[in-house]
């Protein structure tokens, strides 16, 4: 199977390559994605605790891992990318300060969330699914988050947010080609 790499932009690991298996359904956010995203958030990321699910090649949760996080929870339903996530955080010694769920998201939930709670949320499900608002509905009744929780959101650049928008706001957007990058925070009252 042919192989990919992206690198890690920022950091203790900055410049380190994250290897993968090349996969239709696998889309790891591009570095200069990912380096507007990280500039809205800052590069300093110590003591957050995040969660990146739909992980894939945990490109979000190992930046914010290199950028000081204390701690990564990756969510990962399809078993070869989160073996390689794995062998990744391996090779980095990151494994220490995260934890790897290989299981869908729904059970994820169920069985999992009940005791985290997370400063910056990574979200980045298959496109063209419509899964969006089935996974906020499960962050809003998980109640995983702070009050000043920043969540992130990859998706198509089309994606109607408004199933969601009435619990939270878009504080930072960027569209790039057909993909769109978002950061949201709960609505205050």
């Amino acid at each position: 199977m042919e192989k990919g790499n992206i690198r890690v932009i920022g950091g203790k690991w900055k410049g380190k390559k994250i290897s993968f298996h090349l996969d239709s359904n696998l889309r790891p956010t591009p570095d200069r994605a990912k380096e507007t995203v990280f500039n809205w958030l800052g590069n300093d990321l110590s003591g957050y605790s995040c969660l990146d699910l739909f992980a894939g090649t945990g490109a979000m949760g190992i930046e914010a891992l290199s950028r000081g996080a204390s701690r990564v929870d990756f969510l990962e339903k399809e078993k070869i990318f989160a073996k390689n996530l794995d062998k990744t955080l391996k090779d980095l010694k990151g494994e220490v300060n995260s934890i790897i769920y290989n299981e869908d998201f729904r059970d994820w939930f169920k069985l999992n969330a009940l005791n985290n709670l997370y400063d910056l949320i990574f979200i980045d499900p298959p496109f063209n699914q419509n899964l969006i608002k089935e996974v906020f509905d499960c962050l809003a009744k998980a109640k995983i988050h702070f009050e000043e929780t920043i969540f992130y959101l990859e998706s198509e650049s089309n994606l109607d947010l408004s199933p969601i928008e009435k619990e939270f706001e878009v504080i930072r957007k960027k569209t790039m080609g057909r993909k769109c990058y978002r950061l949201l925070k709960v609505k205050t009252i």
